[in-house]
């Protein structure tokens, strides 16, 4: 049964558990290599560059003012005010611990289950006029997507599948266009804009990183980045008008 006094908490302590968890993998404590070992060593054509994982802090900070928020009974979010939050920090924990010991296949069926808890929680706010909640949980879904994108990709680079290096270009081109149209197709679907600021910034990481080595890839990466954006601004506009 939903409690509006309790969940606010619960929600604090299992987040609070998942940064600690979070913590010890970027300082090596889990499994003996850091977050961005194991990218670099399962890094794709796909993995953006690093820096562009810094939306990391941009998401918690977010998260850490939502949850805040919910001790306004009248500000509250009604599906905050249950379970589904809390076993979203579980899978996001879970992931890592898969992750940094090398589980990826497991750690890609718990992206998957963080992936659909996301997605829940986007569709339930679709018709409350929160926009805080809506900007928070709309990165987060935004990044997650391309993160499973990506986790899918590091599972294949595991298998060490030796192609030519032009059949990998032309799969990441592939993966690179659908994911823009998987974004595009949930931000019309949920009605909230804001997956795009994560996705933007997923495909300007890839450009960024590809420009030099890989153009082709670059190039329609950082043109996805634009269409994201202006679908995203142009969801926006009609919410603002309706």
């Amino acid at each position: 049964m939903k409690n509006s006094k309790l969940y606010p908490i619960l929600n604090i302590l299992f987040f609070i558990l998942s940064l600690f968890i979070n913590f010890k993998s970027v300082t090596g404590g889990l499994g003996g290599k850091s977050i961005r070992e194991l990218s670099d060593k399962y890094a794709n054509l796909f993995t953006p560059s690093n820096q562009t994982f810094a939306i990391w802090s941009l998401i918690y900070f977010l998260l850490s003012v939502s949850l805040l928020v919910q001790f306004d009974k009248k500000r509250q979010s009604e599906i905050l005010n249950g379970p589904i939050f809390i076993l979203s920090c579980i899978l996001n924990g879970a992931w890592i611990v898969a992750w940094q010991l090398e589980y990826i296949s497991l750690s890609l069926l718990i992206m998957i289950g963080l992936l659909l808890a996301l997605a829940y929680i986007n569709k339930s706010i679709m018709l409350e006029n929160k926009w805080l909640t809506k900007l928070t949980f709309g990165i987060y879904l935004g990044w997650i997507c391309i993160a499973t994108i990506a986790n899918a990709t590091a599972l294949l680079q595991s298998f060490s599948i030796d192609l030519p290096m032009n059949y990998q270009q032309g799969i990441t081109l592939t993966i690179i266009l659908v994911g823009a149209g998987i974004v595009a197709g949930v931000m019309h679907k949920l009605k909230n804009p804001f997956l795009s600021i994560a996705a933007a910034w997923a495909f300007y990481g890839i450009f960024n990183k590809q420009i030099d080595s890989y153009p082709s890839i670059a190039y329609i990466a950082v043109i996805c980045s634009a269409l994201i954006t202006v679908i995203g601004i142009k969801i926006t506009i009609s919410l603002i008008k309706n």
